[in-house]
């Protein structure tokens, strides 16, 4: 699919093209996360200074704070999060349904034999596993590419309430 010349820019120094409606956001070289100072604005200020566009709208944009982030971090393009067939939300909670089964035969594996498994103390569980990168709850979903389950950081309550949605 080719692209107007209008809605794509093009910088000759380091030939890189941004397309403006496209969702960026500034991502830390060394460790490939997203840059927590990274808003909409700033984004947009780094993608005009990349193509060479800052003037006109494009100088109402925080680009001093742009140029100084663009140092140590990069523009990349992301995946839009509304996805067609349904929303983030609904993904989510798709592929939490899926992962329960696996996440309670790692959780029983962990469990003493003399203690039986309480829904509660399972949902803590999930949660603190899912958000401790080195745990086996957390490769095993994410090697599943269950990347929108990690990303929404859900808490017990949630995780309850996906058990009972199971149930009924």
């Amino acid at each position: 699919m080719a692209i107007s010349s209008s809605k794509l820019k093009t910088n000759r120094k380091s030939k890189r093209r941004v397309d403006y409606k496209k969702h960026y956001a500034l991502v830390n070289k060394k460790t490939n996360l997203i840059a927590s100072s990274n808003t909409f604005e700033i984004s947009a200020a780094a993608a005009a200074i990349l193509n060479g566009d800052a003037t006109g709208i494009m100088a109402a944009l925080p680009l001093n704070k742009a140029k100084m982030l663009l140092e140590k971090n990069k523009l990349v393009e992301k995946k839009s999060r509304h996805i067609a067939q349904g929303s983030v939300r609904e993904i989510t909670r798709h592929q939490a349904k899926s992962m329960l089964p696996a996440l309670g035969a790692l959780f029983n594996k962990q469990l003493p034999p003399h203690r039986p498994p309480r829904i509660n103390e399972f949902c803590r569980w999930i949660v603190l596993n899912l958000q401790s990168r080195s745990s086996e709850a957390f490769i095993l979903t994410e090697s599943r590419g269950f990347h929108d389950l990690l990303d929404a950081n859900r808490n017990t309550r949630w995780w309850q309430d996906q058990l009972k949605k199971m149930q009924s």
